[in-house]
């Protein structure tokens, strides 16, 4: 999970704190970054406040269980400051590579990758197009579902095309990106990488809005549509808990 913007991430999630639990431990360690360089707490009240959220949200906290997790947190928190990325550029000359491959997966796989590359570029100046990422979330991302071995082929063909490098290391599973080139006129900026092969069809015309709740790209399949299924999901149930309150009421 890519997060540009990490202060904002965690003040959205301390103001409705509804959190997938799944996320918990990402969370709480960007959490303890906020609180040393946002609060300027130190490691005890760290450690303390992280104690309390857990307290106060999660259903099945044991204190024990959560405290070797909570101090390397606190411990880790001074290492790197909030990543604050408003999103990035890709440029005109970058498109025109990615479309020049003509093959949508491919495209999309592609243009994944160009995007995490220039925003590890963004953390770390010194990067050159390198990123550091399984392919289940390189996947992921790019909104592609295939077998392992496909991964691995998918990958290997975009070597072929000189489009990405692999590390020499063997055990190094790096992927630097050979076609990022920031010379040409700007094409799209890029804000929200929950969804980037979405972004790439979008880009290419394809029918795709932004939901009204969330955010998230989602495939349009009627003009009235303004949620994403979770969303509109969700605003279902509450709008049917209400209407049964309204019903009791008037038994």
């Amino acid at each position: 999970m890519i997060i540009l913007d990490e202060k904002a991430y965690v003040e959205n999630i301390l103001q409705n704190p509804k959190i997938d639990p799944s996320k918990m431990y990402l969370f709480l360690s960007i959490y303890a970054r906020y609180l040393h360089h946002e609060n300027h707490m130190k490691k005890t009240e760290i450690i303390e406040t992280l104690h309390t959220f857990l307290g106060r949200n999660y259903p099945r906290y044991n204190p024990a269980d959560w405290a070797p997790h909570l101090e390397k947190y606190a411990d880790r928190s001074d290492k790197f400051p909030l990543c604050k990325c408003p999103g990035i550029w890709v440029t005109q000359k970058e498109a025109a590579s990615v479309e020049g491959i003509h093959d949508k997966v491919l495209e999309r796989l592609a243009f994944t990758l160009l995007c995490l590359a220039k925003f590890q570029n963004y953390r770390n100046p010194d990067n050159h197009n390198w990123l550091h990422y399984s392919n289940g979330e390189i996947y992921s991302m790019a909104c592609i579902n295939t077998t392992s071995f496909e991964k691995d082929l998918k990958l290997g063909r975009l070597r072929e095309l000189g489009l990405i490098a692999y590390a020499k290391k063997i055990n190094n599973l790096s992927i630097q990106v050979l076609y990022a080139d920031g010379d040409s006129e700007n094409a799209l900026f890029v804000s929200d990488f929950r969804k980037l092969g979405y972004e790439w069809r979008l880009y290419k015309g394809e029918k795709y809005i932004r939901c009204a709740d969330c955010g998230i790209l989602t495939k349009r399949k009627n003009n009235n549509q303004k949620y994403c299924k979770d969303c509109s999901e969700r605003s279902r149930n509450e709008r049917q808990k209400i209407m049964m309150r309204e019903r009791r009421k008037k038994g």
